[in-house]
């Protein structure tokens, strides 16, 4: 099922456009929506333990991000930063919650513990560091916190 095949979903939603390097939401924060990228492209990024950030991927138009911190209640395990010119349709905490409730046991088990693997692999992997001259719009916004 997807966004367009429920009405009341599209009631419900929130329309949210980011510019080109804006923070969407920081790693350690708790989560209160879910995105879906409607437009544009969002870069996801880590905090190493070496003080380094690095990029463990990218959400492009049809993707979906920031939904593992509403199904595990966990705090977000990275940043999502705006790669270019964005728009999201954010999905309400409640609005997840409401609709994984309906859905098979086993299903919401096989998530949950794939969402551990994640979260635990996220943890482990040392990823290149973003060499931030390269990339102006993250130089701007989020290596001058």
């Amino acid at each position: 099922m997807t966004i367009h095949d429920d009405p009341a979903l599209g009631r419900i939603l929130n329309r949210r456009t980011f510019a080109q390097g804006d923070i969407i939401f920081h790693e350690g924060d708790k989560g209160s929506q879910a995105y879906v990228v409607q437009r544009g492209r969002v870069r996801i990024i880590k905090n190493m333990s070496s003080g380094n950030k690095g990029t463990l991927g990218f959400v492009e138009t049809g993707g979906i991000f920031g939904e593992m911190a509403l199904m595990d209640n966990s705090p977000r395990m990275a940043t999502a930063v705006a790669d270019e010119p964005t728009v999201v349709i954010s999905i309400p905490e409640e609005t997840v919650k409401k609709k994984l409730s309906k859905s098979n046991p086993v299903t919401k088990m096989m998530l949950m513990v794939m969402i551990r693997m994640l979260r635990s692999m996220s943890h482990d992997v040392e990823l290149k560091p973003i060499k931030v001259d390269n990339i102006p719009h993250l130089k701007n916004h989020l290596f001058n916190e």
